[in-house]
């Protein structure tokens, strides 16, 4: 109870939690459609502004990558599927003179890599540009993440739902205050149903669950009383709403939500320099 999941909101001095919320949403939004366009090129000059934000909001990279292994999990079955369904020249593992000097198991490994190439490669149905593509794609994706991590554990619920309400004000027959409650709620839920899912795991390892070897019944044993967990709480919320008489027409007081920290005419700025050097690089 109580442990900070990546999407979990957290305190910091750093420019990114004192910075305007819609500042933040501006760059994100930009930001994404960049990196949907983007090569492999572009994509590590992204990752290194990303890691080196991920390190001043004090997120420790071994730990932050082992809470979200599902997420990778998911990463990996894309890539997978795309290296199987991508048309193209099937795939062939070069072999380099270096490898001469080595051996594996009394074997040489220019022989077993060979054989693969020979025997298993050309039947497997994975193709160079499949693997190329859905190593971007995959890519994107975690990039995506990462992006949606950082804005989720720098921003409060607060500050997001007038953030919404904000860009949604000018545009007519949209109930922007119930948007705007809406996003809040999704976006504060996703911590909330990473805690849940590790209090189940955590009750079934009591259990020695962990120790079935079906996949299937794993899958199963967690997905199932993780999903009433989740149902339950959600349920509580909604009678906690309307017990309080929760409605559209509520009072909101948003004085202190768009204070400006002053930084961001830099963050537009590095966001547009980024962009303009992914785009014409």
């Amino acid at each position: 109870m109580g442990t900070l999941t990546p999407f979990s909101y957290r305190t910091g001095n750093f420019l990114l939690f004192k910075m305007d919320v819609r500042c933040k949403i501006i760059c994100i939004c930009f930001l994404t459609i960049v990196a949907v366009n983007a090569d492999y090129l572009h994509l590590c000059l992204i990752s290194a502004v990303l890691s080196w934000l991920l390190y001043r909001c004090n997120f420790n990279i071994l730990r932050f990558l082992k809470e979200i292994k599902y997420f990778l999990l998911l990463l990996i079955f894309v890539f997978i599927v795309r290296g199987f369904t991508t048309p193209g020249v099937p795939l062939y593992i070069p072999i380099f003179e270096f490898m001469d000097k080595f051996k594996l198991m009394g074997k040489d490994i220019v022989d077993i890599i060979t054989y693969i190439n020979i025997n298993i490669l050309p039947y497997s149905h994975i193709t160079k540009e499949g693997f190329i593509d859905g190593g971007k794609v995959a890519w994107r994706f975690f990039i995506i993440i990462i992006m949606g991590i950082l804005f989720s554990s720098s921003t409060t619920s607060s500050s997001l739902k007038d953030s919404v309400m904000w860009f949604l004000k000018p545009i007519p027959f949209v109930p922007e205050k119930r948007a705007g409650v809406m996003v809040s709620l999704f976006v504060r839920f996703l911590p909330l149903i990473l805690e849940k899912t590790l209090e189940v795991s955590d009750a079934q390892k009591s259990r020695c669950a962990h120790l079935q070897k079906n996949p299937v019944k794993k899958i199963k044993n967690l997905t199932v009383p993780l999903l009433i967990k989740v149902f339950d709480s959600a349920d509580k919320l909604a009678v906690a709403m309307a017990s309080r008489c929760y409605n559209d027409n509520r009072t909101e007081i948003t004085e202190n939500t768009f204070l400006r920290s002053g930084y961001e005419n830099q963050f537009y700025a590095g966001t547009a320099a980024l962009a303009l050097i992914i785009l014409f690089l």
